[in-house]
Order: C-alpha cells, then structure tokens, then sequence
C-alpha cells in the first residue's frame, strides 16, 4: 500500500479531531519558518554520481532516506563535505525554465504539519502550547525546501506551486475543522514565501481563510547581505569546504536570488564597491555578470525581479516584528583582490541579517485605506532573537494573542 502523503494525513488528522477538543475557542496559527527552520531528507538513485569516493557508500544505499539539513555527518565528517555540496545543489534547467535537484538526488520535507518539524522554534512553540494551543490541531507548520521559491505568472515552479497549494489546503483545512481563519506566522525568508502566497490567492480567499499576519523579520526587498553570498558562497558551518563549493551551494539555489536587494526597495544606494565601479540594486544584473554568476542573470530578470517590483499590500489584518539598532552589513567594500578577497564592510541599522530599510519597507501599508497595519520595533533584538530572547519571545506571543482577538492566559508551567 502506497503511504499517504504528509499534507494529507496532516488534512485527515484536523477534519477527524472531535468537537470541543483543548484550545477549541483559539484561532489555529500557522507557523512558516525561515530559511536554515527546515529539515531537508534526501535519497539517492541509480542515477547518482558520487563527486568523491566518500560518496560511494551512500550511493550504494538506494531509496533509503537520511537527513540532509541539518547535516550532522557532514559536520563532523570533512570526507563527507563534498557529497553533502553536491546532494545540497539544485540546477536550473534553461530549458525548462524552472529549477531541479542534481541528477540522481530525491529529497523531502518531512513532517509537513507539525511545529516539531521546525528547528530552533522549541520556546515559542512552548510558550503557545502553554496558551492551550496544540501541535497537529490548533497549531500548524508548514516547512518547505528553502533552496526553492516560486515564479511569477508564465514560468513553471514546480516545487515551488506545489508548496503553495499544500500551504493552502492547510489554512484552508484548519478553517474547515475550527471554524475560524487562521493567524498566519512567518519568519524572515517565511515571510517573503507568506507574502507572495497571499497575493496568489485571491482577496475573499485571504479574508476567509486568514485572520492575521504577523512577520518576525520580514525582508520583502532582500538585503544587502544576500549580495556577499552569492560573491562568497555558503559553507553552512561546515570545516573545509571550498570555495567552488560554497559557491555552487550558495549560486544553484533559486531562493539566493530572492535575497538580492531589490531597486524598489534600496534604489540608489551603493551595496558593493569595487575599483572598477559601484553596484546598486538598479544594476544587479551587472553585479551578477562581475561575480562571474553570468547564468544567475536570466532567472533574476524574469525569475524574481518581476515579483519585487512593487509591494501591494495584502489586505488582510499584519503586524510586523522587527529587530532594530544592530549593526548590520549595509555596503562592502573590495579591495585590490576584487570579489575574491575580504571586503570591508560598513554598516547600518538592522537586526544584524537584515537591513532596516527592507523590514521598514512594509511601514507605507498603514496608510492604504482598509489595510490594518502595527509596527513592533524591538531594540536590540537580532534576526533569531524572535526564539530565543525571553522578552522577544514574550512579545511574539503576545502579538499573536492580540491577533487573535483573545484575552488568554497563559499557562504558567510552560512560561518562561
């Protein structure tokens, strides 16, 4: 017999749960995590090509599925660090205009559902749960392979759409079980995923179905650290990996060109210097072209930039997070070795990942007629901070009670 498919059990599971169950009278809340929150697995195929010969013996295991984020073989194991590079990469198939996994390489989202699938959200998790909220009822996730992201109207994305239909039917369902739209919470690449997924469905879908938004720091116009990455690359913690594959890691994913300050966004503002000229969001093509990523230039241009060239707003009740007054990286400077070498940086306000003028690029919507719209500024608090900073954590909690239009009390033995 074929297993079900975890959106399914997920579905199966709210639509079975009896009447009048703990935190009946609570709105269901649906957690999106960001990006490094996900748990990816992966399996192997006859059409794997082991890159090295450490490889080998999990190529000889097909169809057994083992964990590829977070990778703990990989941390502790350096043989290990090129098959992790090349499990990791995905391709852009210019043919088929979408992005794929490498030749030979399954992978999954496990536990789609459930807030324990998240990695690092234990506290706040705990903190609703002791509101009477509970995992696989009143409380929700949806995890999601965070090297993907969607397309605009007339491009495929395939893992990408396939997300956003599986996101619906989970608010749709928790809906249809409880009886109330859901509160929505989404973190930092969450929250971009969330944005664009509301603006997909149409507005008495979103009215229907989602009560509230809240965003822990949203960054709808990229960020200037999204820039170094790709110039970089991504070593994901791990000991000797080099620089071609913390490149290929960093450029093969489609969610690292969403990183990329936008010019609606950042405009004119200089994010990289170089002795052979300066580079603004307006001229990111250029960037990509200096890097030598000349093959990121065409899903950019009509990949993501047609996405980003405007922020309506939702037009469903949002309460954006932020964390301020951290230094974050805001232009860098290369030097002599170009983008090769070590630039140096100067910095701006943030919360240390992300640039204040991208979280504040959603401030505009409190005045749209019929756009309710708050503004939390938390001093000090950095990017992860929403998890585990004992005030921000408070906070977050409390905004979703608001949200939620309930005086609940909280449950003293799961506090803080």
């Amino acid at each position: 017999m074929a297993p079900v498919p975890p959106l399914l059990a997920v579905t199966a599971l709210l639509l079975a749960l009896p009447l009048g169950s703990a935190a009946g009278d609570l709105h269901p809340v649906v957690l999106v995590p960001g990006y490094g929150s996900n748990r990816l697995e992966a399996a192997l195929t006859a059409a794997y090509e082991p890159p090295a010969p450490a490889c080998a013996a999990g190529a000889d295991r097909q169809g057994w599925w083992f964990p590829l984020w977070p990778n703990h073989t990989a941390t502790r194991d350096a043989s290990q660090v090129p098959c992790f590079a090349d499990q990791m990469s995905l391709v852009y198939d210019a043919g088929a205009d979408d992005y794929r996994n490498a030749d030979g390489v399954a992978t999954r989202v496990p536990s789609f559902g459930s807030a324990r699938a998240l990695i690092g959200w234990d506290q706040l998790v705990r903190q609703l749960e002791g509101m009477g909220y509970r995992d696989g009822e009143t409380l929700l996730a949806a995890p999601y392979d965070f090297r993907y992201a969607v397309a605009p109207r007339g491009h495929p994305s395939a893992v990408g759409g396939r997300y956003f239909r599986d996101l619906g039917r989970l608010i749709r369902a928790s809906r249809r079980r409880r009886g109330r739209p859901a509160i929505v919470v989404a973190h930092s690449f969450g929250c971009a995923l969330t944005y664009q997924f509301l603006l997909s469905r149409p507005l008495p879908w979103r009215r229907r179905y989602v009560k509230h938004v809240v965003f822990l720091g949203s960054a709808l116009g990229g960020f200037a650290p999204g820039m170094y990455g790709l110039s970089a690359g991504i070593d994901y913690g791990l000991q000797g990996v080099t620089r071609s594959a913390m490149l290929r890691l960093a450029r093969s994913q489609q969610s690292a060109l969403w990183r990329l300050p936008t010019p609606l966004v950042f405009g004119d503002r200089p994010l990289a210097v170089t002795r052979s000229g300066t580079y603004t969001a307006r001229n990111m093509s250029g960037f990509l072209e200096a890097i030598g990523f000349p093959d990121g230039v065409r899903p950019y241009e009509t990949r993501v930039l047609p996405m980003w060239e405007a922020l309506p707003p939702p037009m469903v009740p949002v309460t954006s997070v932020i964390g301020v007054g951290i230094r974050t990286p805001e232009t860098y400077v290369f030097g002599t070795d170009g983008f090769e070498g070590e630039p140096e940086v100067v910095y701006g306000d943030g919360d240390g990942d992300i640039n204040l003028v991208s979280m504040a690029a959603v401030d505009d919507w409190a005045g749209v007629e019929g756009q309710a719209m708050e503004v939390v500024r938390l001093p000090g608090v950095h990017h992860g901070g929403f998890f585990s900073v004992d005030s921000a954590v408070e906070r977050v909690v409390d905004e979703i009670r608001k949200a939620g239009g309930g005086s609940i009390e909280l449950d003293r033995k799961f506090s803080i």
